[in-house]
C-alpha cells in the first residue's frame, strides 16, 4: 500500500534529523589541558629548610596569637573587598543557571479573553454581531544542539564561576596576608616606641653625667651640647610612631570591615617568634594551590568553549516548537475543542559579510589573550615563590648578624663610658657609640618584623589548601 504525503513527509525528516545526529557533537574540540610553553622546574632553585607539617591549612595559626586570629575572623567575613568578590561570584552563579536553562525546552502558559463587536452590511441591510472569544494554551520551544554551541555555553559559564569562586579565594588570601603584614607592622612600631623611649630616658642620664663633670671641671660644654641633641633626635621619634600606630590601627579596622578608630586592638608587647616554615612542594604544585593560577587556567578552558560558540554559530540551527490548547466563544464549551500545532524549523547563515567569521577569529584571539594571562600568572607565582624564599633565606643571616651587631655596640659604649668617666677620653667617642647603639636597636626591631613578613609573602605565594568558597563546581558557597 503506498504511503501517503504526511507519511513521506515524516520519513524525510526523519531522516535529515537522523543524518544531523551522526555528526560529531562539537565542531569544535577543547584542549583539556592548554598547551603552554613553559617547562615547570624540578624543585625550587633556593634550598628550602625542613618544614612541619600543620593540620590547620589557615597559616596565620601559626603565629599562635589570638589578637590576630581575632582581627582576621572579622576580616574574613566583613572585608567589603572580599563581600564584592563574593558579590561577583554570585553574578557568575546565576550566569550559569541561566545557561543551563538553555539545555532545557521552554514552556509558556497563556490565557486570553476578549469580546468584540462587528458590523456587517448585506445590501441595505446593517447586521450587528457580538462575539466572545476564549482561548487557553500552552506552547513549548527547544532548540536542538546539534553543534554543541548550548553545551559550550554552559561549560564556559561553569568555568567563569569556577574562576570566580577562586577570584574571591585569592581576594581571601591576599586579605589575610594584609591583615598579618599590617598587624606585624603595628607590633613593630609599637615596640619602636617603647625603645624610643627607653632610649630617651637612657640619653637623659648620659646628659645628666656630662653636666655633673662639666660642673666638676672634667666635662667640656660641646659635650652637654652634643648630648642635648642627642636627646631632642630621639624624642622626636616618638610623636611620628605615635601617628604610624595609628595610622596602622585605622588600616586594621578597615581591613576588617569596621570604621577607624572602632575597633579595640590588642597587641602583644614585642613580635611573635618565627614559626616553623611551611611545606614549598614544588613549582608543579602551584597549579593546584594558587587560586589565582587555577583561576587564569579555567578562564583559558572557558574562552576555548566560546570559540566552540562562535564557530556553531556559523551552522544552522534546529528548533522545535510546539502549542497546544483550547478556545471556545463560551466559558462553558471551553474545554469541549482541543487545537494543537508542531513545527520543526531549520534557521542558518547565507550571508551576514563577515560577521560570524570575525566573531571566531575574536574569540580565538581572546583564547590566545587568556592562555598568555594564565602563563604569565605562573610565571609571576613561581617568581614570588623562589623570592620569598630567598629574602628570607638572606633575611635570616642578615638578622643574625644585627644581633651580634648589637651586642658590639653596647660593649663599645660600655667601654668608651668608662674611659670617658676615668678621664682618659673626651665626650664624643660616647656620643659615636651610644648614637650607634640605639640605630642599631632600630635596625634590628626592623630587620625581625622584615623576617616575619617574608614568611607571610612565603605563605600568600604558595597558595595554601583553605578557600572561603567550594570551588567544585562554582554553583555553591
Amino acid at each position: 500500500m503506498p504511503r501517503s504525503r504526511h507519511a513521506r513527509g515524516f520519513g524525510r525528516s526523519a531522516a535529515i534529523l537522523l543524518c544531523a545526529s551522526a555528526l560529531p557533537a562539537c565542531v569544535h574540540q577543547v584542549e583539556r589541558g592548554p598547551t603552554d610553553s613553559i617547562t615547570l622546574p624540578a624543585q625550587w632553585t633556593t634550598p628550602t629548610d625542613a618544614a612541619e607539617t600543620s593540620g590547620d591549612p589557615r597559616w596565620w595559626m601559626r603565629f599562635q596569637q589570638a589578637g590576630l586570629n581575632a582581627l582576621m575572623a572579622d576580616a574574613l567575613v566583613r572585608n567589603r573587598q572580599l563581600q564584592a568578590a563574593l558579590a561577583r561570584l554570585d553574578q557568575s552563579t546565576a550566569i550559569l543557571r541561566q545557561q543551563t536553562a538553555a539545555l532545557y525546552p521552554s514552556l509558556e502558559l497563556s490565557g486570553r479573553a476578549s469580546r468584540g463587536k462587528n458590523v456587517i452590511f448585506i445590501g441595505d441591510q446593517r447586521v450587528q454581531t457580538i462575539n466572545n472569544q476564549y482561548s487557553l494554551s500552552a506552547s513549548a520551544a527547544y532548540e536542538v544542539d546539534l553543534w554543541g554551541r548550548v553545551r559550550h555555553g554552559r561549560t564556559a559559564a561553569r568555568l567563569d564561576a569556577q574562576a570566580a569562586a577562586l577570584d574571591a579565594t585569592a581576594a581571601a588570601h591576599s586579605i589575610a596576608a594584609q591583615v598579618t603584614e599590617t598587624w606585624l607592622s603595628l607590633i613593630e612600631t609599637e615596640a619602636r616606641l617603647t625603645l624610643t623611649q627607653s632610649q630617651a630616658e637612657l640619653n637623659t642620664r648620659y646628659l645628666e653625667l656630662t653636666r655633673l663633670r662639666f660642673e666638676y671641671g672634667s666635662g667640656s660644654i660641646v659635650g652637654i651640647r652634643q648630648q642635648e641633641q642627642q636627646v631632642a633626635g630621639v624624642q622626636s621619634q616618638a610623636p611620628l610612631l605615635t601617628a604610624q600606630a595609628g595610622v596602622l590601627r585605622n588600616q586594621l579596622a578597615v581591613l576588617a570591615g569596621h570604621p577607624p578608630g572602632k575597633l579595640q586592638i590588642t597587641i602583644p608587647g614585642s613580635l611573635p617568634q618565627l614559626p616553623p616554615p611551611p611545606a614549598a612542594g614544588l613549582p608543579a604544585d602551584l597549579l593546584l594551590h594558587r587560586p589565582d593560577v587555577m583561576a587564569a587556567y579555567r578562564r583559558v578552558l572557558s574562552a576555548d568553549h566560546r570559540v566552540g560558540i562562535a564557530v556553531a554559530d556559523r551552522l544552522p540551527g534546529l528548533r522545535l516548537t510546539a502549542d497546544g490548547g483550547y478556545q471556545s466563544q463560551s466559558t462553558e464549551s471551553l474545554f469541549d475543542d482541543l487545537v494543537w500545532s508542531v513545527a520543526a524549523g531549520i534557521v542558518g547563515p547565507i550571508f551576514d559579510a563577515g560577521r560570524r567569521a570575525a566573531e571566531v577569529r575574536r574569540s580565538d584571539a581572546v583564547l590566545r589573550e587568556a592562555l598568555a594571562q594564565y602563563e604569565q600568572s605562573l610565571l609571576e607565582a613561581m617568581a614570588e615563590v623562589e623570592n620569598a624564599l630567598l629574602q628570607e633565606r638572606a633575611q635570616r643571616r642578615h638578622v643574625d648578624a644585627l644581633e651580634r651587631r648589637v651586642a658590639a655596640s653596647r660593649s663599645l659604649l660600655e667601654a668608651s663610658r668608662d674611659r670617658y668617666q676615668n678621664g682618659l677620653s673626651d665626650y664624643l667617642p660616647v656620643l659615636t657609640a651610644l648614637t650607634a647603639l640605639q640605630a642599631d636597636e632600630q635596625s634590628y626591631l626592623t630587620a625581625k618584623r622584615q623576617l616575619l613578613s617574608y614568611r607571610v609573602q612565603l605563605h600568600r605565594a604558595l597558595g595554601g589548601d583553605w578557600s572561603v568558597v567550594d570551588t567544585g563546581d562554582g554553583e555553591s558557597r
